[in-house]
C-alpha cells in the first residue's frame, strides 16, 4: 500500500509537540495568522509528504532492482555505522543543496522550500516533491549497498526528520562548542534570509562541518533575519507549488527578500 497513515500520524504527533513548544519558548513573537500559508503548508504536509515518500520509494526499487543484500558495512557496530551513515549523508545533502542554489532548473524546484516568508516547524514541509525525491534516495542508496543495518538507517531518518523541524522551528537552541558540529535553528534560519549577504550560504543539514571546510559559513550578526523569502516566489497555493517550476515564466538564479517587512510582524 503506497498511502501510509501512519507517517501522517507521526507528522500530526511532531508538530503538535513544535506547536507546543513555539507557543511557550518562542525565539520571537509570532506572526498574524494568514489562513492561505498554513493551508498549504498542511497540503505540503500531508498530500506532499505523500507523493515525496511514493516517488522515493519506485526511485529506489528501479536503482537496486537485481542488488542483493549485504555489504562492507554490515559487521560493523550500529554505533559506527550511525556515525558513517550521518558523515556520509550529510555531504551527499550538503552538494546536492549546494547544486540546487547554483543550477537554474534544479533552484526553480528548490525556491518553493525558499518561498516561505516566515520560518516555523511547518515549513520544513514546503518542498516540491523533486527536491525530496532526489535527495533522499542518493542518501538512501549508498548505505543500502553497503549493506548498513535496515535499523541504523530508520533511526538516522528518524532523527533526521526531528532535527529538520527544530531547524525551521521558532525556537532559539544553543548548544555551545557543539555548534561547531551540529546545525541549530539561528544557523539555518539564515540560509533563509532575504539578506543578500547571506545568500548561498548555510547548506549543512544535521551538521555544519561542511559548510565550514568548504567556505560556505554565514556567521550573522543578529540572532533571525529580518526578512525571509525570494524575489520571485510561486503564487501561495499547493497547486501553483507543484505546477510553477515545470513552466517557470521568470528566471531568477538567486535568493531574494520577498518583503521587506521584518519576519514576525
Amino acid at each position: 500500500m503506497w498511502f501510509d497513515p501512519k507517517s501522517l500520524l507521526m507528522a500530526g504527533q511532531t508538530g503538535a509537540v513544535f506547536v507546543a513548544l513555539e507557543f511557550l519558548f518562542p525565539a520571537r513573537p509570532a506572526p498574524a495568522f494568514r489562513w492561505r500559508r498554513y493551508a498549504t503548508d498542511l497540503l505540503h504536509l500531508s498530500v506532499g509528504n505523500q507523493l515525496n515518500r511514493i516517488g522515493t520509494a519506485i526511485l529506489i526499487v528501479l536503482l537496486l532492482d537485481g542488488a542483493g543484500p549485504g555489504g562492507p558495512a554490515a559487521d560493523l557496530p550500529f554505533w559506527v555505522q550511525f556515525i558513517l551513515l550521518l558523515l556520509m549523508g550529510d555531504l551527499v545533502i550538503w552538494l546536492l543543496h549546494r547544486l540546487s542554489h547554483a543550477v537554474p532548473w534544479l533552484w526553480e524546484f528548490h525556491k518553493v522550500h525558499h518561498s516561505s516568508e516566515q520560518l516555523d516547524w511547518l515549513a520544513a514541509y514546503r518542498f516540491h516533491p523533486v527536491d525530496q525525491i532526489i535527495p533522499t534516495t542518493a542518501v538512501l542508496i549508498a548505505p543500502t549497498l553497503l549493506g548498513f543495518s535496515p535499523a541504523v538507517v530508520a533511526t538516522y531518518m528518524l532523527l533526521y526528520s526531528w532535527h529538520s523541524h527544530l531547524l525551521h522551528s521558532n525556537l532559539e537552541v544553543k548548544l555551545g562548542p557543539l555548534e561547531w558540529v551540529f546545525n541549530t535553528p539561528r544557523f539555518h534560519h539564515w540560509h533563509h534570509a532575504g539578506h543578500v549577504e547571506a545568500y548561498d550560504r548555510n547548506f549543512g543539514a544535521q551538521l555544519v562541518i561542511w559548510d565550514r571546510m568548504f567556505g560556505t559559513v554565514y556567521k550573522a550578526p543578529q540572532a533571525r533575519p529580518d526578512c525571509y523569502g525570494v524575489d520571485d516566489p510561486p503564487r501561495e497555493s499547493f497547486l501553483a507549488h507543484l505546477v510553477t517550476p515545470f513552466r517557470p515564466s521568470r528566471r531568477n538564479d538567486e535568493v531574494g527578500p520577498a518583503s521587506t517587512e521584518p519576519a514576525g510582524s
